[in-house]
């Protein structure tokens, strides 16, 4: 009898999906197609010799992306093939299209099971369980999506390479979803842990090292299961073939009458032992809050792109719903538009995908390796570009065809989202029929192709319907008049700013509705002030393992973050220009600014007059530097007892309430806003092209085990290259990042946040 009570160790043997990472992209949708092959017959062999004990060879397909590339590369034998073994219980698909991370909203969690009904249709089959492994959290509407589709049990296992998991480890859970609904989780070790300890390569090392160190852990954390889950690669690594020698191993030891045993499972038949012990578990809710994503930062300017490129297809997809409603939908447009979308969505999802680039990329920046692998994975993010911006141009073209048409009229708008909203814009000098297009002209869906030219009218304040539209005439639109100045101090009837003229930002934010000052004048950062931050120690021979060490042990779990690193920081040293401009609709603030380790810094604040938002840009160009760097924009905001609350996709997440335990809390991916509020009045922020953010101060690394705001800084973090695998060493190039700000009075309430 084993201290902790497991009886048995159930072995999911699996090959770990990295779109990237060993090879480049293209080669490892083959190699996948090579090992599910090599599988099918490993676990052919074995069912047709009528071996069904422990070492029976099984096999789980862990994202559902390479088994559709299986598919669509495989004879119908061999389709009927695996059939069979799915149906004899000797191979597993799990529902994950790929690993993810949290840049993926709902909608886009939503589509990445598209395929799902296909695939169980296509085997025979019922997907009961979903996994990912390496990525360290989930947004938390997932669990919700999960349950919707049937699915009984969820594992993560992470990489605790720069990451952390749930506490404790391991632990099977409910994991309650913002429904209130609770679906089975599974927080497991890394998925490379079995390997680590012997399985499959060293008994003897297992035997006497490893188990009885896991087996204490296992009795002092009171784990409460007779079964222990632990997933299992071939000794190849990341992206590996199935191993044969794996049920030999299995074999000699349950022979030999060691403990636990072990045994080639199955999730799902995990999942159906877990069960009968459900009643006995923790329920846990809360968000899944992810250590990795912070990589994304190491590719600030396609991120923003395949954000926009979301935001493009949800606007061709209402557009298309619109036509739908008015039933003038043409049949060959739809059979195009639906290739055109599948292909558009297939490159939004793998963008979003965790795998960056090559496992070399940081140590080898110019290798031929790490520079095609970057190109594979930019491309995901360029062409779901291209595609939105075709799907989105057609759709409203389509649309403005069957919207009848006077000869004043200039412009037709319309409004894809389920509230009213109101429009303003600077317009540049236009033929109006070819801006408009004729019903009867074949060409006007190519109006968006003429070369952009400058503003010389502006469209003021239009009040557009929930899901509606507006034509707007040529009456509506007058000729821009702007005028420039360099004062300090900026008023409109909402607001006083007053510019700091030698190190750049905003000095003050005087609210006069809520006859207040919003920007804290002791946090040492101006409102929208730029920062650079480096390691301090230049001289170390590597500095990112400054920023996490490899733990000791992996039992106990352990983490590597090194919370006392020493970080630099330093905000722009001169402003260089500052301008004043005075339009038709409103006044824009541009500065530009001499800041350390960036080039062609400008910073813009826009004050509309038909509107109550501040609106912050900046944008500068990073160089071609590899050691580690981060930068940010800082928005101080004085809010007494300030509590805050962010978007995850449809679902507002408290810091703390609404985190499982053990979950990243020293920064957060958000999607469309954040709320720093107190109950008496707060400020809504609208984050659409850098979903990143730390909360109350810098704290990177920290890893803290709880949350607290003790003051309302915001730190938008635009870049990092902090990794030191995989994701991209420098980013020399263009990067923007976009704010909105919007001041309120009273309580928070989350329908105005979204």
């Amino acid at each position: 009898m084993t201290a902790s009570g497991v009886e048995t160790i159930y072995l999911i043997h699996h090959s770990h999906t990295d779109i990237g990472y060993t090879h480049d992209q293209p080669v490892v949708w083959d190699l996948h197609r090579r090992f599910l092959d090599e599988a099918i017959a490993l676990a052919e062999r074995d069912l047709d010799a009528g071996r069904d004990g422990d070492d029976a060879f099984r096999w789980t397909i862990e994202t559902t992306s390479v088994l559709e590339y299986w598919l669509q590369h495989s004879s119908s034998r061999e389709v009927e093939r695996l059939k069979r073994l799915v149906s004899a219980g000797r191979a597993e698909v799990t529902a994950m299209l790929c690993n993810i991370t949290p840049l993926y909203d709902t909608a886009q969690l939503l589509r990445s099971f598209n395929r799902l009904r296909t695939i169980e249709q296509t085997l025979g089959t019922t997907v009961c369980s979903a996994m990912n492994s390496d990525v360290n959290g989930e947004n938390w509407p997932l669990v919700d999506i999960l349950i919707d589709l049937g699915i009984q049990g969820f594992s993560m296992a992470i990489n605790t390479h720069f990451g952390g998991a749930l506490q404790p480890q391991p632990l099977a859970f409910h994991w309650q979803a913002p429904s209130g609904r609770s679906l089975l989780a599974w927080n497991g070790f890394s998925y490379g842990l079995a390997r680590e300890m012997g399985i499959g390569r060293d008994a003897r090392a297992f035997a006497e090292e490893w188990w009885p160190r896991l087996d204490r852990w296992l009795a002092e954390i009171h784990y409460p299961l007779p079964v222990l889950m632990l997933q299992i690669f071939h000794p190849s690594g990341d992206n590996g073939s199935a191993d044969e020698a794996l049920g030999g191993f299995i074999r000699e030891w349950n022979a030999r009458g060691e403990k636990p045993r072990l045994r080639m499972a199955l999730p799902d038949e995990w999942w159906q032992v877990v069960d009968m012990h459900a009643d006995h578990l923790p329920i846990c809710r809360g968000d899944w809050t992810d250590y990795w994503n912070f990589g994304c930062g190491s590719s600030a300017r396609e991120t923003a792109i395949n954000r926009a490129n979301r935001e493009r297809l949800f606007l061709a997809d209402s557009a298309h719903a619109a036509l739908r409603s008015l039933h003038h939908e043409r049949p060959p447009t739809q059979t195009s538009r639906e290739a055109l979308r599948s292909a558009a969505q297939h490159a939004l999802n793998f963008w979003d995908e965790h795998t960056w680039g090559a496992n070399i990329s940081v140590r080898e920046p110019y290798h031929e390796d790490t520079l095609a692998q970057w190109i594979h994975k930019a491309s995901y993010a360029h062409q779901a570009r291209s595609l939105s911006l075709l799907l989105a141009r057609d759709g409203v073209a389509e649309l403005a065809r069957h919207i009848s048409r006077e000869p004043d009229d200039a412009f037709f708008l319309f409004n894809p989202l389920p509230w009213e909203r109101t429009v303003a814009q600077l317009v540049p000098d236009f033929a109006p029929e070819r801006q408009y297009g004729r019903a009867s002209d074949p060409t006007a869906s190519r109006h968006w192709q003429d070369r952009p030219r400058q503003p010389a009218y502006s469209m003021h304040a239009l009040r557009l319907p929930a899901f509606g539209y507006t034509v707007v005439t040529r009456h509506q639109l007058a000729p821009l008049r702007s005028t420039r100045s360099a004062e300090d101090v900026v008023e409109t009837d909402r607001y006083r700013l007053v510019f700091d003229r030698e190190r750049g930002g905003i000095r003050s934010w005087f609210d006069k509705a809520l006859a207040r000052e919003l920007v804290d004048p002791h946090a040492g950062w101006p409102f929208h002030g730029f920062v650079h931050e480096r390691i301090a120690e230049e001289a170390h021979p590597y500095p990112r393992r400054l920023l996490w060490s490899p733990p000791g042990s992996a039992i106990p779990p352990q983490r590597g973050w090194r919370s006392d690193w020493p970080a630099e920081r330093r905000g722009p040293a001169a402003v260089l220009e500052h301008t004043v401009e005075h339009n038709n609709l409103g006044i824009r603030v541009t500065q530009r600014l001499a800041a350390p380790g960036v080039d062609n810094l400008i910073q813009e604040v826009f004050l509309p007059d038909f509107a109550n938002y501040v609106e912050c840009r900046s944008r500068w160009e990073m160089t071609d530097q590899t050691a580690p760097e981060a930068t940010y924009l800082a928005f101080p905001l004085d809010i007494p007892n300030v509590r805050c609350c962010f978007d995850v996709g449809g679902q507002a997440v408290v810091p703390e309430r609404d985190q499982l335990r053990g979950a990243c809390r020293d920064y957060f991916t958000v999607q469309r806003w954040l709320d720093l509020s107190n109950g008496l009045f707060g400020i809504f922020v609208a984050s659409p092209t850098t979903p990143m953010v730390q909360l109350g101060d810098f704290t990177f690394g920290k890893n803290h085990e709880q949350f607290s705001l003790a003051r309302g800084l915001l730190l938008g973090w635009a870049t990092n290259n902090y990794w030191e695998t995989n994701f991209r060493a420098h980013q020399p190039g263009l990067v923007e990042t976009y704010y909105r700000f919007l001041p309120y009075s009273g309580a928070f309430f989350e329908h105005d946040a979204h």
